[in-house]
């Protein structure tokens, strides 16, 4: 499924996963963020910042580009850029085919690209009083793009940001 459709299902998921496990309905969540994972760090990024979840498309590859640009694809007659964010980030990989990753798509200001990453697991909520304002390593290829992570279920979910990303100047000129 290749749409806006993908997010709303993922959000029906965790409807049904919450009335399945009792979490109480109406709650009030002040975040909600789609989770996904490369290179076995788990890593979660806004929901306002994703416009949607892609299976892997049939693209175009592209000449004289960096090679964690892998070419462009026709999306309802949009061009997407599409790049590998596990080799933009030098992570290797964990999901050998190609087929099986997904692509989230980020549509913010003048920035139009899908991010291929090694899969998408759904939508987290989270209240306020589970944001702490820590950083992953500084060493991580991710700290970057962090902004602090939230702490739930004995569990931290490191935000990502693909505003962060835009802003990088290495990630928006792919040219060799």
């Amino acid at each position: 499924m290749a749409s806006k459709g993908f997010i709303e299902l993922l959000r029906l998921a965790d409807l049904a996963r919450a009335r399945k496990s009792g979490r109480r309905s109406g709650q009030e969540y002040d975040w909600q963020g789609v989770v996904f994972e490369i290179g076995g760090q788990r890593l979660v990024a806004p929901m306002g910042q994703v416009s949607e979840v892609l299976a892997m498309p049939e693209y175009t590859s592209l000449p004289l580009v960096k090679p964690w640009m892998l070419g462009i694809a026709n999306i309802r007659g949009r061009l997407l850029p599409i790049t590998d964010l596990s080799q933009f980030l030098q992570v290797p990989s964990r999901v050998a085919q190609m087929s099986q990753r997904k692509v989230i798509v980020i549509d913010h200001d003048n920035l139009f690209s899908g991010l291929l990453v090694d899969q998408v697991i759904g939508i987290e909520q989270f209240t306020s009083d589970q944001y702490r304002a820590e950083a992953i390593e500084p060493s991580s290829p991710f700290a970057p793009y962090n902004h602090g992570k939230f702490y739930k279920n004995e569990q931290d979910w490191y935000v990502f940001m693909p505003s962060l990303l835009a802003q990088d100047l290495q990630y928006s000129d792919a040219a060799i």
